[in-house]
């Protein structure tokens, strides 16, 4: 099992991050999400997720 990744998202207006790993039983998943300031410290905002199509798998791995 490979560590998440995380990349920037070149979405202009908000700073997103995108993140690439697996679940538990071992499908691969995408999630688009956003950082926000609160009180409570430093939230994660989920905007997007889904499990990956096989070609983004196949590319994932090859990186």
């Amino acid at each position: 099992m490979r560590a998440p990744s995380v990349y920037p998202d070149p979405t202009v207006g908000e700073d997103r991050k995108r993140a690439i790993g697996t679940t538990s039983e071992g499908r691969y998943v995408f999630i688009a999400f956003t950082l926000r300031e609160s009180e409570l410290g430093i939230l994660i905002r989920p905007i997007s997720a889904r499990y990956m199509h096989e070609r983004e798998i196949r590319r994932y791995e090859q990186r």
